[in-house]
């Protein structure tokens, strides 16, 4: 009999593979859609570890499943270094005044902080279009 734990398959069918410090990554052909269901699940449970976004919060920046949506649609940034006015973590139809997808393509500054997710490689390409997708489509709760 097979001793692999079944939770391997569960991920393997999700096309996770691999890990790293914090946790789970995703190849580059991980299959994601632009919903916040599908992020989640391929990205930000992988960040709600208790040293990152977890109930700790760095930037104080929850993003477990049930609370990552109040915690970042329409609310504004605390870590956004000096711009003013301060960007929204996720501005619904605003992708390039969306925090979150600027900390996951390039900081505008060094007082914006590190690209994220800061452990490991940038997320795949297919991945960062689908959550410009999600937020430009207006980032619903979906």
């Amino acid at each position: 009999m097979n001793n692999t734990p079944r939770w391997f398959f569960v991920l393997l069918f999700a096309g996770i593979t691999g890990c790293n410090d914090e946790g789970l990554v995703a190849p580059p052909t991980t299959l994601i859609k632009p919903t916040l269901q599908s992020i989640q699940a391929v990205v930000f449970n992988n960040c709600s570890t208790p040293s990152c976004h977890g109930a700790g919060g760095k930037g104080g920046l929850i993003l477990i499943e049930g609370q990552s949506y109040g915690q970042l649609v329409n609310q504004q940034s605390i870590g956004d270094g000096d711009h003013s006015p301060k960007f929204y973590r996720i501005k619904p139809f605003s992708v390039d005044s969306s925090f979150l997808y600027i900390k996951l393509t390039n900081p505008h500054s060094p007082s914006q902080g590190d690209r994220m997710p800061q452990t490991s490689s940038p997320l795949p390409q297919n991945v960062i279009d689908a959550i410009r997708q999600w937020i430009g489509q207006g980032a619903k709760n979906n």
